[in-house]
């Protein structure tokens, strides 16, 4: 089976502090997904399950209210009935999953919907050995989608489903789009129902995800006049596939937040466990060199240069890879959005 968009993933770091002063880095954590999009949106956010059995598990999420102030907000689910939310997030830095385990996927939503009760057309498709789960949205739709968007089936086959868009029709045709689900517990077709929102997915495979968060939660610019900060944040691309390595490997920054201002390099072996005493001292050995400059950037995985096959948690196949934010003194806060990619040969 050939390495599929949905079997590369990427995965925080056993420490991710959310204040400075704290150890930051070591080993891959398989129970934290890395999230680099966002609501497009300041509004209120809605708690669900793909499952009717999830009434006990908590959702707490925190981000930015329109003042900048960090909110948090905790939310018992109804399974997948929607719970509504109260407090407004202009964006989202973390959503961290409680209580009991849960059975289904479960996600928080932005309120308003991206897209609101529109019918896909034929031509959905379960994954196949190189293709990943694909849905062929209501004609038009293709066209505005963002990679990170949730799309959540509301009526018709495969009813419930909640599913996270990790590729575009540039790809896959028009109006179609890659989805992260493994398998579909029933392929949607044109009876099918959607909306598609805003936020963050907590996956149940292949890994079990119990927080979702976006890498250097809280940095901060200091005040005009006094000091560069660059903060560094340890996360990992995985290869998933149980069966087939990805070779001549890369890791490839797409899309930049700007002009330059954040960079990575990799760790020289897989599975690395390496920290720094704090998210503002720099990784200084066991690294590649950071890269420099304006996306695209792509840096080869070090010799043997692929990311190896295993059966998850597959921290064989985890390459570590070091972000750095490098924040001027007295900089505007900004909200945008970065794009990392893996890149490859397969069978």
């Amino acid at each position: 089976m050939s390495v599929r968009p949905g079997d590369l993933r990427y995965y925080g770091s056993a420490n991710m502090p959310d204040v400075d002063g704290s150890t930051t880095g070591g080993a891959v954590d398989f129970t934290k997904k890395i999230d680099f999009t966002d609501m497009a949106s300041t509004g209120t956010v809605d708690y669900l399950s793909s499952s009717g059995s999830d009434t006990a598990v908590t959702i707490t999420t925190t981000g930015r209210d329109s003042t900048g102030v960090i909110q948090t907000e905790t939310k018992t689910l109804n399974g997948t009935t929607k719970v509504t939310g109260a407090q407004s997030f202009e964006r989202l830095l973390k959503a961290v999953a409680g209580g009991t385990t849960a059975v289904g996927v479960i996600a928080v939503i932005s309120h308003t919907a991206v897209v609101s009760a529109h019918t896909c057309q034929a031509g959905s498709a379960a994954p196949t050995g190189t293709s990943p789960a694909l849905v062929k949205l209501q004609s038009g739709d293709g066209a505005a989608r963002v990679l990170g968007e949730i799309l959540h089936l509301t009526g018709g086959t495969g009813s419930g489903q909640l599913l996270e868009i990790i590729g575009l029709p540039a790809v896959w045709g028009t109006d179609i789009v890659a989805v992260s689900a493994p398998s579909f517990s029933a392929t949607p077709d044109n009876t099918t129902t959607y909306d598609i929102h805003d936020g963050f997915l907590l996956d149940l495979l292949p890994n079990q995800i119990t927080q979702v968060r976006r890498p250097f939660y809280n940095a901060a610019s200091d005040v005009p006049g006094g000091s560069t900060r660059t903060y560094y944040e340890k996360i990992f691309a995985v290869n998933c596939n149980t069966t087939t390595a990805l070779t001549v490997a890369s890791i490839l920054k797409q899309v930049d937040p700007g002009s330059g201002t954040l960079q990575f390099a990799l760790t020289n072996s897989l599975n690395d466990s390496g920290t720094v005493a704090n998210r503002q001292t720099a990784p200084v050995s066991g690294i590649t060199s950071f890269s420099a400059g304006s996306a695209p950037q792509s840096i080869n995985v070090p010799s043997p240069q692929n990311l190896p096959s295993g059966a998850a948690p597959n921290s064989a196949g985890a390459q570590g890879i070091w972000l750095s934010l490098q924040l001027t003194a007295g900089l505007a806060p900004a909200k945008t959005g970065f794009t990392m990619r893996e890149t490859g040969q397969t069978t």
